[in-house]
């Protein structure tokens, strides 16, 4: 993939990997730095689960604000929906974040950038199996 100058490519989609259902209302949450975890009783199996990972070009120095422009999304599939929500960015030395808004600074030379997504899943008591899919959209404002 060639990534084009004040640009962002996904190079990895969030999964939340392969979950049992509980009998009541559960949450699986994925963390930006790739922790899974569950509450009231769903059943995480496996290591095929990852956070969304996301690369930039700009320039060194220059600031750019990365924003999730969807709060809540819809995962489609043969049972009910399922929404996903509370997604947060995490960084790694690529960017310096400024403050505790959605602004960094490019710190390499070269101006290449990453960034992870991770996001919460809320799972519906006795949710069918099967495969539930949805999208996101991630803008970055070069400044």
């Amino acid at each position: 993939t060639l990534v084009s100058p004040l640009s962002i490519i996904n190079s990895e989609n969030l999964d939340f990997g392969r979950i049992i259902p509980s009998t009541v209302a559960a949450t699986v949450t994925i963390s930006p730095t790739n922790v899974r975890t569950a509450t009231n009783g769903a059943v995480l199996v496996g290591n095929d689960y990852q956070a969304a990972r996301f690369g930039g070009l700009g320039t060194q120095n220059q600031r750019v604000r990365i924003q999730i422009t969807t709060a809540t999304i819809t995962l489609n599939g043969p049972g009910p929906s399922m929404t996903v929500s509370n997604f947060l960015i995490g960084t790694d030395a690529t960017l310096d974040q400024l403050g505790q808004s959605s602004n960094y600074r490019i710190q390499p030379a070269d101006g290449i950038f990453w960034f992870t997504v991770g996001g919460t899943l809320n799972v519906g008591a006795n949710q069918p199996g099967g495969v539930y899919s949805g999208t996101f959209t991630v803008t970055a404002d070069y400044q």
